[in-house]
Formats: C-alpha cells, sequence, structure tokens
C-alpha cells in the first residue's frame, strides 16, 4: 500500500497539464477550452500538415512531439483519433512504457467506453471516455460551440466526478453512459446520424426540384444537432457565431431555468439538472434576447374600456402639465429611432402603469451627450415612425420638446456631474456624455413629473449612474431597468445598427458572441461549484484510489472536482478569446473596452469578487461605435448560510 502522506487539495492547484495525441478537428478544440478553465496545454502530436496548421490556430506556441512525448509531458492526455486507431494506440502506448502511473487518459470516441483503456489502466493510467457529441469545424468557433454541448461519459465510478467535472469545465452537459450501454449510446448516435444523411439528401432533392439553386446551403443547416434538439435556420461558423439557429448556445443559456423546457430531451441517466446554476436574472435576460413571445405584441390600434385610442403628440412641458392624471405615469426615455428594443421598454411600462396609468415616451436627442467629432447631426430623427412604434406599443404620449424647450436660453450653466463612477469605461471613452446624460434625465424626469422611469440594461452605466443620481439626490421616481433586446443573430438592438454594412454586421456579432462565450464559461464554473458542494464523499473517493496507489492522481481527480474554477480571470478569457479572433477579420473589430465590474461603481471586480457583476464590451467596426454588456453573479450558488 502507497502510504505517502496526501496533500490538501486546498494547498495545491487544481489545474493540469494537458496533451493532444491526435491534432483532428477535436482535440485541439478541447484542449483549448481546457486552456480557458486554467488548464495548461504542453504538447500536441501532429502529422499531416492540415493537423499541424489546426493545432497551430487553436494552440498557439504548444510544441508538436511525438506521442509518446506527450504522455511524458502531460498530466492529462486527449486521445482523439479515429476510432479503428484507438485499442492499436492505447496498446501501443502501454507496451513501450509511455503511460505513467497516475495519468488521466481520456479518449472522444463514442464508439467504445473505458474498457478500450484497459492496456493503460494496467500500467496504472485513470481512464475516462467523454465523448462531445457535436459536429467539430476545426476551427477556433468549436471551442465556443462547446458551451451546452452534450457529452457521453463513461468511467470507473471512483472516477465518474472527475469525469463530470473535465466536461463542466469545457461548458458541456455530461450525460453518464454505463460501460455496458456504450454499444446502444453509439448505435443510437450512428442511426441518427445515418438516418439524418438520408433526410438531407432527400431534402436537397425536394429543394432543387423546387428551383433554389444552392440546395446544400439550406440543408446543412439541420446537420449538426445535439442529442434531439429541433432543428431551426443557422448561421455560418464565425468568430463570433449566432446563438439564434444553434442549440448549443440556447441550451447552455437556460441552464439557469428549473426544468429542460419541453421538445429538448436528454439521453437517459443523471443528467446536468443538479449541476445548473439557481434561478436569476439569466432567464429573463435570455428570453428577451429574442423579442416577446409571438402573439403578445399589442395590435396597432389599442382599446381602454373599448374606446380606440391614439397617441397625443406633445411638444412643450405646459402640454404635458394640463393632462388629467389619475393613474401611475409611466416614463420612458429615448433619442428616437424607435426600434424593438424600445418598444419593449414601453409595453413594460403599460403593464407597469395599467389600464388607468400614463405611458410617456420622451423623443429628444439631447446636444450634451455627444461629444466633438461624434454622431449628433448623423444621428437619425424618424419622429413619424416613432410615433407609430410608440402607439403600437402602447404609449399614450409621445414629448417630443425641442432643444429651447428643454434648455430654454442655451446649454445651462448649472449642470449635474457623473463623478468617478462618469469616468470610466464609457466616461473615458467618451469625456463629458455621462455629465450631459444625467442632466437631460433630470431635467425630463421635472418636466414630465413621472412616478416611474425605465430604462433598457444594454446601457448598463447609465443606468447605474441614473440610479445614484436618484439616490443621492433624492428624486421621488422608482427606476427600472429592462432586460437587453437582441436581434435573431444575438446583436443588441441599437438605432446604431443600421449603419452597418453586412460584412461589418458579420464582425460586429463578435460583440455578443463575446459576453455569450464568458457567460457560458460563469455558467459551467459555477454549476461545477455546486456539483461539488453536494458531494462530500469526493475526498473518501481520493482516498481510495490513494489506498490502490494512485495518490497522485487521487489527488488531481479530487482537486479538479472540487476546486473553485478560474471565476472572473477565466471569464474574461473566453470573451476575450472571442475579439482577438473578430480583431484579425475584415473588416476588424477595434476594441475599445472588455470589463467585468462591480455595477455600484464600474471598477474591475478582483478573482475573490462575490455578489453581481456586469460583463461590459465596446468596440468599433468602421465607423460605427457599439456596447453591449450581460449581468453575472459570483460565489452565491451553494454558499454556506
Amino acid at each position: 500500500m502507497n502510504t505517502t502522506p496526501q496533500p490538501d487539495p486546498k494547498d495545491r492547484p487544481a489545474r493540469l497539464t494537458v496533451g493532444v495525441v491526435g491534432a483532428g478537428r477535436v482535440g485541439p478544440a478541447l484542449a483549448a477550452s481546457l486552456q480557458l478553465a486554467g488548464h495548461r496545454p504542453v504538447a500536441v502530436s501532429a502529422v499531416s500538415d492540415a493537423s499541424r496548421r489546426r493545432a497551430a490556430q487553436l494552440l498557439p506556441d504548444v510544441p508538436v512531439m511525438p506521442p509518446a512525448e506527450v504522455l511524458h509531458q502531460a498530466d492529462l492526455v486527449l486521445l482523439t483519433v479515429p476510432d479503428d486507431a484507438l485499442p492499436d494506440l492505447v496498446t501501443g502506448l502501454a507496451d513501450t512504457g509511455s503511460v505513467r502511473p497516475g495519468q488521466l487518459l481520456v479518449h472522444t470516441s463514442g464508439r467504445y467506453g473505458a474498457r478500450v483503456l484497459e492496456p493503460a489502466l494496467r500500467a496504472g493510467a485513470l481512464p475516462l471516455a467523454l465523448h462531445p457529441a457535436m459536429t467539430f469545424t476545426g476551427t477556433p468557433v468549436d471551442v465556443q460551440r462547446l458551451a451546452g454541448c452534450s457529452f457521453g461519459v463513461t468511467a470507473p465510478e471512483e472516477l465518474r466526478l472527475a469525469a463530470e467535472a473535465l466536461v463542466i469545465e469545457m461548458g458541456g452537459e455530461p450525460e453518464w453512459i454505463a460501460e455496458e450501454n456504450r454499444p446502444l449510446y453509439h448505435a443510437a448516435l450512428a442511426l441518427g446520424a445515418n438516418h439524418l444523411v438520408t433526410l438531407v439528401a432527400q431534402s436537397m432533392e425536394l429543394l432543387s426540384a423546387a428551383g433554389v439553386t444552392a440546395p446544400t446551403g439550406c440543408s446543412a443547416r439541420c446537420s449538426a444537432r445535439p442529442w434531439t434538439t429541433p432543428c431551426a435556420p443557422a448561421t455560418p461558423p464565425s468568430p463570433a457565431p449566432s446563438r439564434a439557429g444553434r442549440g448549443h448556445g440556447r441550451r447552455a443559456r437556460q441552464r439557469a431555468a428549473p426544468a429542460r423546457p419541453a421538445g429538448r430531451r436528454g439521453l437517459p441517466g443523471d443528467g446536468p439538472r443538479d449541476r445548473r446554476p439557481g434561478p436569476g436574472p439569466r432567464p429573463a435576460e435570455a428570453r428577451a434576447r429574442r423579442g416577446p413571445p409571438r402573439g403578445t405584441r399589442p395590435r396597432d390600434r389599442r382599446h381602454r374600456r373599448g374606446r380606440p385610442m391614439t397617441t397625443a403628440l406633445l411638444r412643450t412641458a405646459g402640454e404635458l402639465h394640463a393632462r388629467t392624471r389619475a393613474g401611475r405615469r409611466a416614463v420612458v426615455m429615448t433619442m428616437g429611432a424607435l426600434h424593438e428594443g424600445h418598444a419593449t421598454l414601453i409595453r413594460t411600462a403599460r403593464g407597469i402603469a395599467g389600464r388607468d396609468g400614463e405611458v410617456v415616451v420622451t423623443v429628444f436627442v439631447n446636444p450634451l451627450q455627444f461629444g466633438k467629432g461624434e454622431d449628433l447631426d448623423r444621428y437619425p430623427r424618424t419622429l413619424d415612425a416613432d410615433l407609430k412604434i410608440a402607439e403600437a406599443s402602447g404609449a399614450d404620449v409621445v414629448f417630443a420638446p425641442a432643444v429651447d424647450e428643454v434648455y430654454p436660453g442655451g446649454e445651462p450653466q448649472v449642470r449635474i456631474t457623473a463623478g468617478p463612477m462618469g469616468e470610466r469605461l464609457e466616461g473615458s471613452s467618451r469625456p463629458g456624455h455621462f455629465d450631459g446624460m444625467l442632466t437631460v434625465v433630470a431635467k425630463l424626469l421635472h418636466l414630465t413629473r413621472p412616478d416611474v422611469a425605465l430604462y433598457g440594461q444594454k446601457d448598463a452605466q447609465q443606468l447605474a449612474l441614473i440610479r445614484r443620481m436618484v439616490r443621492d439626490l433624492n428624486f421621488g421616481v422608482e427606476i427600472v431597468g429592462v432586460p437587453t433586446v437582441r436581434e435573431e443573430d444575438g446583436l443588441a438592438l441599437s438605432s446604431r445598427n443600421r449603419y452597418l454594412s453586412p460584412a461589418e454586421r458579420r464582425t460586429a456579432l463578435a460583440l455578443s458572441g463575446a459576453l455569450f462565450a464568458g457567460q457560458d464559461r460563469h455558467a459551467a464554473q459555477e454549476a461545477l461549484r455546486a456539483r461539488a458542494r453536494e458531494v462530500p464523499a469526493t475526498r473518501a473517493r481520493a482516498e481510495a484510489l490513494s489506498a490502490i496507489g494512485e495518490s497522485r492522481a487521487a489527488a488531481d481527480a479530487h482537486a479538479v472536482a472540487t476546486a473553485v474554477p478560474g471565476g472572473p480571470a477565466a471569464v474574461r478569457a473566453a470573451a476575450r478569446q472571442v475579439l482577438d479572433e473578430a480583431a484579425r477579420l475584415d473588416p476588424p473589430l477595434a476594441l475599445d473596452y472588455l470589463a467585468l465590474v462591480d455595477p455600484s461603481d464600474f471598477t474591475e471586480i478582483g478573482d475573490d469578487f462575490t455578489g453581481e457583476a456586469v460583463l461590459a464590451v465596446a468596440a468599433r467596426v468602421g465607423t460605427t461605435r457599439l456596447i453591449d454588456n450581460v449581468p453575472l453573479t459570483f460565489g452565491t450558488i451553494g454558499a454556506a448560510s
């Protein structure tokens, strides 16, 4: 028996050195994903020129070595070779003494369970079978597509937690497959794939008969779905993949829901439900990305108590003050050029004000918010169209004052300053912007006299400053933040989106893609932490492994299962990778900032931060500057009371 003292996992890093044998489409992507979780790729084997290019693209600066040397360098080895080559590879590595005791040996074949690694097990390795049920492209996009991807997991029972932990660290969802069920699992996937090929071929024939000139473009969109997820229109791979039309991203962001939605089934067995983060702002934010459900948008003509209504256009505060008020007044402040994001704000305001209340939409392009060289003159003015959208969404009044109504006598001599919080991020990039914004918001609050005012969370720093102003200066108004609304491809709705060319829009998707990558990485981390807290027997399992002479591996297995992953640093890294890739596109994305901040003051958070945070990004594509953000919560799931 090995009696070597077992180190306490809290006193050692839970990070592993990673090697890849077989630089096809799968291995480099998995290694890159583990790198985002804090592990360190140290070696990769690649033979063909294509394999070497993939390794260089996904694992830059990682040296290419023969398979035996890869095993010598790595604590965790990914065997990502074709199914037919796997048994001989394992036998050869074991027979040549390349396998080290305590080494984590992972294969990604769907055909085999852990038993195919038996020769390595006899040499002291720890065998894991992790099969990602996803079609790989061999490009960096795969790293982000792993979020929410189901993995078929087979391993010795004592290693199950370590196997599931590795999957969760890669952003995936582990589905336990018993060794004896592995042939059935493989047959099910093969059957589905074969039928899918037949269906796609038949659909291409029908599309050709219907006159479609490129049927492959239509049919291929449904060719790579996880498990039984229904197909939906897909977007071609890009560094910022569309989250609409791709089950991986939607499924990852639905992880926080209390139950899997109807129609989204997983394989039988223990699923990831007990590792998902608890309820939080994510479900509502995710629903808002694609706008309200069908059938919930108001008709163009509204009625109150059976009488048709029209929206009044008012130009002066006197006209507004002369209106009779019965219920609550809710105000939505805009600069015009209304879109579905504004419409969502107005509909939310309608719900808050109620049938007897009043919804006022302000349309005012505030000159104080535009700095030198910014797009004040270029900013769209579409009042007629704005009136139609406001009325259809439930507004009673559109208040569109002239500049001299808001600023009588010219620019105000007394202004509200945003303080230190207004000098960070957006304030640093646009000096004076927030002073002008707060000044006009304060004036419009006085002019409209609302009970509640609603603002979009897309402008998170603006919302935080308005809340601070209202609290610090004792405004008698309630401030409500409404989740960001996104277009079908994930881009946050903005009046400036209309300035983007088709090519620029494709590049601009990197903003939301980066945020989703960080959000998915964070969800996987929180799920891993929750899972580790729920399994007090983990240490006993590690000790059992130690008892059979695998002390180092036992510590690693326990550490992987119980350690707190990379936290804020890993979230930033996942988002940064997408943005770095977009910087190499044509046209490129020019990053202004990527920040993970405390919403109370918009300072960067540290690795030990707990509570609400905001992951924010700003960038320029062509001449158009765009911003976006998502909320995150750190360290609250399963915390001790």
